[in-house]
């Protein structure tokens, strides 16, 4: 664009020249941030329509069942299939199995064989303890907490 500027007028005022071309500038990108909606939207209605297709040609599939579903129908007797304990349970077995014991996240994941999602189970043993089944010890020890009957 500056190539099309008049020599004359580039020379003769060049701070009205770098006003008009910053005012371009504000005008494109404006127009590129609508550019941008309109792709996004059209993506959006392209991944809706993907979606509508697969379920034509295969079915809708069904919803995945909340833990709650899982026992409710274990309780009504049908048969499921197997589901994993959750790491929250194997996490709780685990420590269970000796109550006086302090465990380290890494300990954890070692025994339950998920030393690649320390993190994970890391996050799982803080929410334990944040709902008192595990006590957070000083120096990042976890023990699993007894409840007493009274």
């Amino acid at each position: 664009m500056i190539e099309t500027i008049p020599w004359e007028k580039l020379a003769g005022d060049p701070e009205e020249q770098l006003r008009l071309l910053e005012e371009r500038e504000v005008e494109l990108q404006q127009e590129l941030f609508k550019v941008r909606q309109e792709v996004k939207l059209m993506r959006q209605l392209l991944k809706a329509r993907h979606t509508f297709e697969e379920w034509c040609r295969s079915g809708i599939p069904e919803q995945r069942k909340s833990p709650d579903d899982h026992h409710a129908d274990a309780d009504s007797g049908s048969t499921s299939s197997f589901q994993a304990p959750t790491r929250k349970v194997r996490i709780l077995a685990l420590l269970g199995q000796d109550p006086q014991r302090h465990w380290k996240v890494s300990d954890v994941a070692s025994a339950l064989d998920e030393v690649a999602k320390v993190k994970s189970v890391r996050v799982a043993m803080d929410e334990l303890a944040k709902a008192g089944s595990l006590a957070k010890l000083p120096n990042a020890f976890y023990q699993y907490v007894t409840k007493h009957q009274p």
